[in-house]
């Protein structure tokens, strides 16, 4: 018995600016984007579903999720 497994090709289209932060991000932790494609995959099989919640996936609370786009957009809080 052969302990290949077949694969099969996945692709999906984002933007260049997506695509650009996702490789150097992937590059950065020490993987290749195909890897970290395979494992949300397979995360998500086994999960049944997205492996985070994906209305907060930084898993932040409402202050600090508050806080950050804050930050992001530059509005003065005081």
């Amino acid at each position: 018995m052969s302990s290949h497994l077949a694969t099969a090709p996945l692709s999906t289209k984002v933007t260049d600016d997506e695509k650009r932060a996702f490789v150097e991000l992937c590059h950065a932790i020490g993987t290749s984007p195909s890897n970290a494609l395979r494992m949300f995959v397979t995360a998500f099989n086994r999960r049944r579903g997205f492996p985070f919640d994906v209305s907060n996936p930084e898993g932040f609370n409402a202050e600090t999720l508050q806080a950050t786009n804050d930050a992001f957009n530059r509005r003065d809080l005081f």
